[in-house]
């Protein structure tokens, strides 16, 4: 008997739907703070809380796994609406200019690959939390 699979895993857990970075590991950490300021705010989606603490896991997990200048992480394309939306949240404070660098150059993959993740923006939200706690 074949294993059911859930289809949004399978289909955003693809390796094309990773992007993997080289990010100065100053500004890492700098993404972490942001990450933990903004999950202390009990007024977010349970998506955008998903999406924050699984991304605040993989970059502290990257930044654990080496001692160079500069940390790889390779990130699901998924998380690139909630890493805009971070951007925009903190985009008057000075201390997470980080954050502005991270959008300009994710903001090329947003505009290529507008309908892969357009398509998961419009899922359910527990779908959303289902695939973000996943990928």
């Amino acid at each position: 008997m074949s294993v059911i699979t859930d289809f949004y895993q399978f289909k955003y857990s693809r390796n094309d739907y990773y992007i993997e970075l080289f990010i100065n590991r100053s500004a890492v950490i700098s993404i972490e703070e942001a990450l933990d300021e903004r999950l202390s705010n009990m007024y977010i989606s349970k998506d955008a809380q998903c999406a924050y603490m699984r991304l605040k896991e993989l970059f502290q997990s990257s930044r654990m796994k080496t001692d160079s200048i500069y940390v790889e992480v390779r990130i699901n394309k998924c998380y690139l609406k909630y890493m805009k939306n971070l951007y925009y949240y903190f985009s008057d404070r000075k201390e997470y200019i980080s954050l502005k660098a991270l959008n300009d150059y994710l903001q090329v993959f947003l505009i290529k690959d507008i309908d892969d993740i357009s398509g998961f923006s419009t899922l359910q939200e527990d779908i959303k939390v289902r695939v973000l706690s996943t990928v």
